[in-house]
């Protein structure tokens, strides 16, 4: 199967070769065609980053890549979920690299997975939308608040760093005992619920109420 980074390569490869023709035929064109063409153009490039996914649908590999393909709203995170890999790539570190790669990879396989999903529209919605928010909130692509620092179990050496970003859905990162992770915003009827597959969070006029891997701990701000 075509890697992320094999695919993300190829689209923009193609994206260049077509400006390239592009700039050639334009040069042969009268001032008044011209504004018929760029007027074509923006309204071509608008619907392509709108709704064109970055996968080959020719070649659609899964049946959640073929939803993709006929879905206006996922071929739109598809390729948002493309533009910010790209980013996060280029901030990353060369350690960073090779996680990022394997990371995306893992998060391929978790949304194919949605084939098997009650609601698989849904579920591969949720999976794009958390997959972009959480390398926004890695990499810091996007307004963030804090750090702020909590004491758990009132022992000042047991410390937790929480830090949230303004992404969509909202995340929050974490770092506790030498591990950070990134949890998504959740509801609640009063404070501030965060969680994921290794962490929640629930706070509350400086208050937490923590599971950290399954263990439970009551922390404060400092």
């Amino acid at each position: 199967m075509e890697s992320f980074s094999d695919r993300q390569a190829s689209f923009i490869r193609g994206a260049e070769a077509n400006d390239k023709r592009c700039r050639l035929n334009i040069r042969k064109l009268t001032p008044g065609l011209l504004v018929i063409v760029f007027s074509l153009a923006g309204w071509r490039d608008g619907m392509a980053q709108g709704t064109a996914p970055s996968i080959d649908c020719a070649r659609a590999a899964t049946a959640v890549e073929e939803m993709v393909c006929r879905d206006s709203t996922l071929a739109s995170l598809d390729r948002k979920l493309v533009e910010v890999y790209a980013t996060a790539s280029k901030a990353a570190t060369s350690e960073q690299k090779n996680r990022l790669a394997a990371d995306q990879q893992r998060w391929l396989n978790e949304r194919d997975g949605c084939a098997k999903s009650s609601d698989k529209n849904a579920c591969a919605k949720e999976r794009y939308m958390q997959r972009i928010a959480d390398l926004q909130a890695q990499f810091k692509l996007v307004t963030s608040h804090g750090p702020f620092h909590f004491v758990c179990n009132n022992d000042p050496a047991n410390a937790l760093v929480a830090q949230y970003f303004d992404t969509e859905p909202a995340t929050a990162r974490f770092t506790h005992d030498g591990r950070t992770v990134t949890a998504f915003i959740q509801r609640s009827g009063s404070g501030a619920r965060y969680g994921g597959p290794s962490v929640s969070y629930w706070e509350h006029q400086g208050e937490a109420s923590v599971v950290w891997f399954g263990r439970s701990m009551k922390c404060a701000t400092r």
